[in-house]
């Protein structure tokens, strides 16, 4: 190919020879993008998108939602090839809004069909939504938390009064990973929490048993934390994101009355699991935990940190709304100097976009009247429609990214609790949240989750370990989710 290209442009002056040349090295580069798999895949996926969109013009279908269905086609294929990273496709499908709904600049055969259009406005709308705003705060916490090492004292702290018993360090290892993923993106959380499985994976021999179940118990419980918070993991930001679109409000501490404990179920059963599963050779195994000191700017963090949970949690007390109590610690860590303009900027914007680019698609299947179309077309009786969407969440978070995930089926799954009607339907809240939940149950690859990935990168733990455990403790989650979700979201968050 690369040649062919060559030949093709073959130079004409020494002037064309030196740029040309320099043009082959990039195209046979292997980071070349016009070569490469991702390339081709993109080119693909916006085929069979267009084929989609001109087929349903062709069905008859209204012209805003046939243009909504290329935008989700396209972006469902992205997702899930990867062909793009996955803030750029979701960046990718707020301009694509713009460009086809809006149409800004007036082409004939895009926009909506009767002419009124919404506003560009719409669609930009998302990037700055409360919740990614909540988010933003979340990070901010993190990643001061993180620069003044208040995560490792506080680890090494509550790591000692668990002792060290094998199976009481797990439980000790697990309890704060989740707590520190309720609060912290769980890649961040799972980094931390590896460095201090170093020295004690030092302390065991190798081949013993409890070291792959030190290993694995970390990016299980950062999993399972994904589910206290809602700026615990993108999808529950998604689900609140989406859902407040509809005006369905979800408190902070509502959430948290059903996400804690689920988490706290979900934890135990996992350590059981791996105390069942990894169980030491020996009984006279005793683990040495190592314990950091908390000085000078970590105690301002920790105030700034306790004050803002503080306020998220009684929100229905003051009635500050918790996006405006996350710019707190944005203002005063930056304004302190505690973060710099390069720790800003090591923030992980990628899952705001992500998170925006979600919301985003959600609004526009909304606006163009593509859920309700789809909707129509799905044979869900409103009995079996939560575990039909939540067991596709699963699987599909399995092999994507579970924000991906989603963000393609939390606005199909709104959509179809706003539209059916009868004493067994369950609410916009109850499918949402419950989508968002399961989403973070999908360990069983190590691709999965990026907590995954980091721990199968240290070596000590093969994809059948991921696969063995992961299934059932995800498989638990979901007849968890089945069985009580409906009931408790109705109880704590209302319908």
């Amino acid at each position: 190919m690369a040649n062919f290209l060559w030949n093709f442009f073959k130079p004409r002056s020494n002037k064309d020879a030196l740029e040309s040349k320099a043009m082959l090295d990039l195209l046979r580069g292997q980071d070349s993008f016009v070569l490469n798999r991702q390339f081709w895949l993109f080119i693909v996926s916006s085929v069979i998108a267009s084929v989609v969109t001109y087929l349903m013009l062709q069905a008859g279908v209204v012209q805003q939602a046939s243009l909504m269905t290329g935008i989700f086609v396209l972006a469902g294929l992205l997702w899930a090839t990867e062909a793009l990273p996955l803030f750029a496709t979701a960046l990718l499908v707020i301009a694509l809004e713009v460009v086809l709904l809006a149409n800004p600049i007036g082409l004939d055969g895009l926009g909506f069909a009767n002419g009124d259009s919404p506003s560009y406005r719409k669609f930009f709308a998302p990037i700055s939504n409360p919740i990614i705003i909540l988010f933003l705060g979340g990070f901010v916490l993190a990643q001061a938390s993180v620069k003044e090492g208040v995560d490792k004292a506080l680890a090494g702290f509550i790591l000692k009064v668990f002792g060290g018993k094998p199976a009481m360090v797990l439980l000790g290892m697990m309890s704060i990973t989740a707590i520190f993923s309720m609060w912290m993106s769980n890649t961040a959380t799972t980094a931390m929490m590896m460095t201090l499985t170093v020295p004690m994976l030092a302390q065991l021999p190798k081949g013993e048993p409890i070291r792959k179940g030190i290993v694995l118990s970390i990016p299980f419980a950062a999993n399972i934390g994904g589910l206290g918070t809602p700026i615990a993991s993108p999808p529950n930001a998604v689900a609140v994101g989406v859902l407040s679109e509809i005006g369905q409000d979800v408190g902070f501490l509502d959430w948290m009355k059903v996400g804690v404990p689920l988490a706290a179920v979900l934890l135990f059963i996992a350590w059981g699991l791996l105390w069942v599963f990894y169980k030491p050779s020996s009984k006279d195994i005793e683990l040495k935990v190592g314990k950091e000191k908390i000085v000078g700017r970590a105690w301002f963090v920790i105030g700034v940190f306790s004050v803002t949970i503080l306020l998220w949690l009684t929100e229905k007390i003051h009635g500050i709304p918790t996006a405006v109590v996350a710019l707190i610690p944005v203002v005063m860590f930056t304004a302190t100097n505690v973060l710099t303009r390069k720790d800003i900027n090591s923030l992980e914007w990628n899952i705001l976009l992500l998170i925006a680019g979600g919301i985003a698609l959600g609004e526009g299947m909304s606006m163009t009247g593509l859920d309700k179309i789809i909707i129509g077309k799905i044979p869900l009786q409103p009995e079996t429609s939560v575990a039909v969407l939540t067991v596709a969440t699963l699987l599909f978070s399995t092999f994507m990214s579970n924000t991906a995930a989603s963000n393609l089926i939390l606005p199909i799954g709104i959509a179809l609790a706003t539209s059916m009607v009868g004493a067994n339907t369950p609410t916009p809240k109850v499918i949402g949240i419950s989508i968002a939940l399961v989403a973070s149950m999908a360990m069983s690859l190590p691709v999965s989750t990026p907590p995954n990935v980091i721990a199968y990168s240290s070596g000590e733990i093969e994809t059948k370990d991921f696969l063995k455990l992961g299934s059932i403790i995800g498989f638990i989650g979901l007849i968890i989710v089945l069985l009580f979700g409906e009931t408790l979201i109705e109880i704590f968050i209302g319908k």
